[in-house]
């Protein structure tokens, strides 16, 4: 799908509004959980102080974590919906999933950064870089669900594990916790507002648009797919439109 603006720029679906509205879902859970769960690990910290002047304290803290931690598996939940119940979430699960492609675009890349390479190559809908960035997102947050809420309901955890093994899961769900937080500034940030081409922000999560040069620069084998596809069609509906002055007699 493409549409024109006024400086007749091409501009190209990249996310739809339902996609987008996941993401920012995703994004406030997510900050939310970082900042209270964090703060039960470090609560000397100063940007923790504030919750710790509010009545019931970290009672308090830890009512809003759990519910975060609801809206980010709800969301989840339905994401799994969207992705395999619509027509839309299943093009993009094909899109998403790893391919010889991906193994290939990786050596190209590398050559292109240590300068053995004139120009970096030319990705697809989803680049390799995002199909990893999306799969340990879905690895990380079964791992963090299933973690949290043995630690939420100890009580039944304990009927059936250990005391050492509630041990080992708090420590795997700070540890995860870090490795999610960190992979989101030192990794997405850049990607999506640091990166001096996007700086200072990919606007496609905003408005779902990219225009023809982003396409271009980002993901241009989707782009050259698009553009037949955008040929074929106008050639199709020329040959589908009778010519002018032209009829039976009869």
């Amino acid at each position: 799908m493409s549409a024109t603006s006024n400086n007749n720029q091409q501009y190209y679906l990249r996310w739809t509004r339902n996609e987008r509205y996941q993401h920012w879902i995703l994004a406030l859970s997510f900050t939310v959980l970082a900042i209270t769960g964090f703060a039960l690990r470090y609560p000397e910290t100063v940007w923790i102080q504030p919750l710790l002047l509010l009545e019931e304290k970290f009672a308090l803290r830890g009512w809003i974590h759990r519910i975060a931690a609801l809206v980010f598996v709800g969301l989840g939940a339905y994401h799994i919906g969207y992705m395999f119940f619509t027509p839309r979430g299943r093009t993009l699960v094909k899109a998403l999933m790893p391919a010889r492609q991906d193994l290939s675009d990786f050596f190209q890349n590398m050559r292109f950064l240590l300068g053995r390479r004139s120009s970096p190559p030319e990705f697809d809908h989803f680049s390799y870089m995002e199909k990893v960035e999306y799969w340990a997102l879905v690895w990380g947050t079964v791992v963090m669900a299933v973690t949290g809420f043995l630690l939420w309901f100890e009580g039944f955890a304990l009927r059936f594990l250990p005391l050492w093994m509630m041990e080992v899961l708090t420590v795997v769900h700070l540890y995860e916790a870090w490795l999610a937080t960190l992979a989101i500034v030192i990794w997405h940030f850049y990607g999506v507002i640091f990166n001096p081409e996007v700086y200072p922000l990919n606007q496609s999560m905003v408005d779902g648009m990219m225009s023809e040069e982003e396409m271009r620069r980002e993901h241009g084998r989707a782009l050259a797919r698009l553009q037949e596809a955008e040929a074929q069609a106008e050639e199709d509906e020329k040959e589908a439109t009778p010519a002018a002055g032209s009829g039976s007699v009869a």
